[in-house]
């Protein structure tokens, strides 16, 4: 048997749980395994921390806490063990995926958004109902199973934790369930792309930042994201959106992850509307807070890298990673085009201001291929000032259709050599949706970056043209 201390594959915690797969660690020093309880023959998660003692106390309590609270949309909490060098928790096992994992492809439309959002709230509603925060609801902690489930997992019932700040978390999370996008004033997974932002740094609305939101839902979640407005109870935020999912017309919600048409997710029967509130549209909007934040108490405490270890959503239940977004000023990117005239160097900075609604775009070309058969392609060059250890670059497009790559070196004193050494990181992918991640191998760091341009789709007037909004690059 391996040490204390020292989890290996195959080793038997408490003559009970084997531990099969190692999923991933967080940056709180805990390991997430895919695990058996040999005695019930059923999959597991096992949560191990090292060491245990004192250091293993929030996590442990934790657990216990959610161990009291049996509910449909919770992840059941089956064991947590202190054995001094080390602690875990044991869980239960969900095959499927993140919220987040979702997302950062395609956002969920405004029906299944509020499914989604509503079984979080009922979940948080049920944790609240024991007197605690659940203090860890987010994208990533809110899990899609493989059998038709939404639940959450992984609570943080810290000192810091409040039942208020669960219901912001449950407006951040319909945020990111309607854009792909989370509001970075709310802690969550850092692997998302921050929601965008007016010319001041102020969040936007979903229907802003993602025309098609409807404006019930625009409103509802801005005003749960509002510090000025107080947040309705947990409760409260469960009866509206049991009311809104009342009024969408279905009686099922078949949920599409992605783009992937045989990832489904859980039929969600529509709820009875119950009591009406009678004080209007403000009100309704903070009923709608209240539910929102009790589900964000309920999510697992996800901060995971990102990695995919199979199609899992235990990933989902680790805590963020420690990369963090390099903050990029204009003056940190140009345009790379040998064979160019200069004339589309304009606006190329815009590309790096936080703002959605700014961006650099191309000339216009006849044909779509390399530019027009003029050049091979062109490029977004990006000083990042020092080797770094890239973990993520997202790129969001003003267009569909764009094909791109994402190169690195750490030379860049000529353009022609930019074009010829450079390593390519991230393949080639043509944009079917806003957003194009690339992520990286882990291991190598580089100065500079390159967003490297080849086709052009169409545009309205019948030429071809790409449009870069924004690049966000991500770092350890």
């Amino acid at each position: 048997m391996a040490q204390v201390g020292a989890p290996a594959v195959g080793e038997l915690l408490a003559d009970r749980y084997r531990l099969d797969e190692h999923i991933n660690d967080d940056s709180t020093g805990r390991q997430v395994w895919r695990g058996t309880d040999v005695l019930l023959a059923r999959p597991v998660t096992v949560v191990l921390r090292t060491p245990g003692g004192p250091e293993a106390e929030e996590m442990l309590h934790a657990a216990v806490a959610a161990s009291r609270v049996n509910h449909a949309h919770i992840v059941g909490v089956y064991d947590a063990v202190d054995e001094g060098d080390r602690a875990y928790v044991v869980r239960e096992w969900v095959e499927g995926r993140s919220l987040r994992d979702i997302v950062i492809h395609s956002p969920l439309d405004p029906r299944h958004a509020i499914a989604v959002t509503l079984a979080v709230a009922e979940a948080v509603t049920a944790v609240h109902a024991t007197g605690v925060a659940h203090g860890n609801v987010h994208a990533g902690t809110v899990l899609l199973s493989d059998d038709d489930r939404v639940v959450l997992s992984d609570p943080r019932a810290d000192a810091a934790a409040t039942q208020t700040g669960d219901v912001r978390a449950i407006g951040a999370t319909l945020y990111c369930a309607l854009t792909g996008m989370w509001p970075k004033e709310v802690p969550g997974p850092a692997i998302l792309p921050d929601a965008a932002r007016d010319e001041s740094g102020g969040l936007l609305a979903p229907a802003t930042a993602l025309p098609g939101v409807p404006g019930y839902l625009d409103r509802l979640t801005t005003e749960l994201l509002d510090p000025a407005e107080p947040p309705p109870s947990a409760a409260e935020l469960v009866e509206e959106l049991s009311r809104l999912e009342g009024t969408e017309g279905t009686d099922a919600l078949e949920f599409v992850a992605g783009a992937d048409d045989d990832e489904t997710l859980t039929e969600h029967p529509a709820k009875p509307v119950g009591r009406r509130f009678a004080y209007g549209i403000a009100g309704m909007l903070v009923a709608a807070l209240v539910a929102l934040l009790v589900i964000t108490s309920l999510l697992p405490d996800d901060t995971s890298s990102g990695q995919d270890p199979g199609n899992t959503a235990q990933e989902s239940e680790a805590p963020e990673v420690s990369a963090q977004q390099i903050k990029l000023t204009g003056t940190q990117v140009r345009l790379v085009d040998p064979k160019g005239d200069g004339d589309e160097n304009d606006g190329v900075e815009l590309t790096v201001d936080g703002k959605a609604k700014t961006g650099w775009e191309t000339n216009e070309y006849h044909n779509r291929s390399n530019f027009g058969n003029l050049k091979e392609g062109m490029g977004l060059l990006i000083d990042l000032g020092e080797k770094r250890e890239v973990t993520q670059v997202i790129v969001n497009l003003g267009s569909i259709g764009v094909e791109l790559s994402l190169r690195a070196g750490n030379d860049a004193s000529d353009d022609a050599a930019i074009i010829s050494d450079f390593k390519t990181i991230g393949p080639m992918q043509v944009n079917d949706k806003a957003s194009v991640r690339f992520q990286p191998d882990v291991g190598s760091s580089y100065q500079y970056l390159m967003v490297w341009l080849t086709d052009l789709p169409q545009i309205e007037n019948g030429y071809y043209q790409a449009a870069v909004q924004e690049i966000q690059v991500y770092a350890n």
